[in-house]
């Protein structure tokens, strides 16, 4: 049941990838289909599934909202698929939260149009903003809460 739930989204994201290339784009979207069956026995296939769809996506350039929906997929796949076998929850409600959110992003971030070149620019330096705003919580000390260096050796408790 649950391989066939990964499998589903598998086959979605490669459907949404792009059926509107050349025989190249068939070809790669031939070979992620290959490669989720294969995914069902060996799990490591599933990332070549998706980076197969990548390639795909890449070459027939389709429409954002079906990159979107492939990309939605993709990330769901991966998680559902690297979740069996391994104990823990396939979807839980921050993962879809998670994934609903940075696509719900990323179609708002290709219908604004704005008129400078430059914005993809800053992609990266936000990215590392949001993250270090995110693991500064991560430094603190366990016992006080206050933020410590983390290369100074702490005291040993005893």
């Amino acid at each position: 049941m649950n391989s066939a739930f990964a499998a589903a989204f598998g086959v979605l994201m490669v459907v949404t990838a792009g059926g509107t290339g050349g025989a190249v784009v068939l070809a790669a979207l031939g070979l992620a289909v290959v490669a989720v069956a294969v995914s069902l026995v060996d799990r490591r296939a599933a990332t070549v599934a998706v980076l197969l769809s990548i390639i795909a996506l890449a070459l027939a350039d389709p429409a954002p909202l079906f990159a979107a929906a492939s990309g939605l997929s993709a990330a769901t796949y991966l998680v559902t698929r690297y979740a069996i076998g391994s104990g823990t929850a396939m979807l839980t409600v921050p993962t879809v939260a998670g994934l609903l959110g940075f696509t719900a992003v990323g179609l708002a971030a290709t219908a604004v149009a704005l008129p400078v070149n430059w914005i993809p620019l800053l992609a990266p330096v936000l990215m590392a903003a949001v993250l270090i705003v995110v693991a500064i919580p991560l430094l603190a000390d366990e016992r006080t809460g206050t933020l410590t260096d983390p290369t100074v050796e702490r005291e040993p408790q005893g």
